[in-house]
């Protein structure tokens, strides 16, 4: 049934001189908006995009969707900030594709996440949690020599704090970037044994969850060094990085992927639609380094749409298989029939 979908979400804008320049990394910019727009009423429905304000919830009951593909991760710096339209969405009994309100706020807290996943038996990197200078005094000396750590905010998405000199292999370093975070971020720093292997990432959709594809995620040029993912090379991505598909993946390794993915969707009682990524330990065994139940939607350089492409599938077999699932746990069906 054709249904009118509300598209929620955040705008890309700059940042001011004095604010961080990632600030806005995760928001979208104006082309994925109209990408999305464009591929939900190919398929048939009617299309409102409303950017999260003040004014939303005026907008929402003005507009009355049937169903809203939220995409906002939340204004301001708190680690609740991606559950933000959710509450409000729930407030209002509307309709929305993809993970209630605890679960978004859950998975944008690191620490959270990964104590949760250990609780179900899924293997996450070693970390500790870095709160103010006593932490450095108790907890930097630990840090010898011999390891590389990785240095990150405790809640932030899109590689957001996450540059190519995060990885450490010393105590003056750790403190250095640490108090960046500190500073930068306004918030904790996590500090996470690094994983020399391969990173990895899988997608996950529908009602009940499936797979929806994976890939890896190399440099471009290998210069031996060890591949970060961060803010830098997601930027240049056509220069710094390249995707490859689910076949250059081992059978086995495919198989242990999707187990443990769909593992922490359910652990984590996400809905609709979501990215894991994976790094793999020098046993090359896969530990989820993180969980993205608002994944990028842009058909030109998000990773989920290129993995589903990678595996087969098609950006506008994605759009459909999310709003399919919201539709069915909804059960939009019946309830839209009964409102027209």
């Amino acid at each position: 049934m054709p249904l009118k979908i509300g598209i929620v979400y955040n705008g890309r804008r700059e940042a001011e001189p004095e604010e961080p320049d990632d600030l806005y990394e995760e928001y979208d910019c104006e082309k994925t908006i109209e990408a999305l727009a464009a591929e939900i009423a190919r398929q048939g429905h009617s299309v409102v995009t409303m950017e999260q304000d003040d004014d939303l919830s005026r907008r929402l009951r003005e507009a009355d969707p049937d169903l809203v593909f939220n995409l906002a991760e939340g204004l301001g710096n708190g680690r609740g900030r991606e559950s933000q339209v959710a509450c409000l969405l729930e407030s209002m009994d509307i309709p929305f594709t993809g993970s209630d309100s605890v679960s978004l706020s859950l998975t944008l807290d690191k620490v959270l996440t990964h104590t949760l996943l250990g609780n179900a038996s899924l293997p996450t990197p070693e970390f500790h949690l870095f709160r103010d200078e006593s932490d450095l005094k108790t907890k930097a000396p630990l840090f010898g020599e011999g390891a590389t750590w990785i240095v990150k905010p405790r809640w932030e998405g899109s590689s957001k704090g996450i540059f190519p000199d995060s990885l450490v292999g010393d105590v003056t370093a750790l403190e250095d970037r640490v108090r960046r975070i500190w500073s930068r971020y306004r918030q904790p720093a996590l500090v996470e044994r690094f994983l020399p292997g391969e990173e990895m990432t899988v997608g996950i959709v529908g009602t009940p969850p499936r797979l929806a594809g994976m890939m890896r995620i190399v440099a471009a040029d290998d210069d031996g060094k060890p591949f970060l993912y961060s803010l830098e090379q997601k930027r240049d991505w056509v220069k710094q990085v390249r995707y490859r598909g689910p076949e250059t993946i081992a059978p086995d390794l495919r198989s242990l992927l999707a187990d443990r993915a769909l593992r922490a969707f359910r652990a984590l009682e996400l809905r609709d639609v979501a990215r894991i990524d994976f790094r793999l330990d020098g046993k090359g065994d896969p530990h989820i380094i993180d969980v993205n139940p608002l994944p990028g939607m842009s058909p030109f350089y998000s990773d989920l749409p290129i993995l589903v492409r990678l595996s087969g599938g098609s950006y506008a077999g994605l759009v459909r298989a999310v709003i399919d699932a919201a539709s069915l746990r909804h059960k939009l069906g019946d309830a839209v029939s009964a409102r027209r």
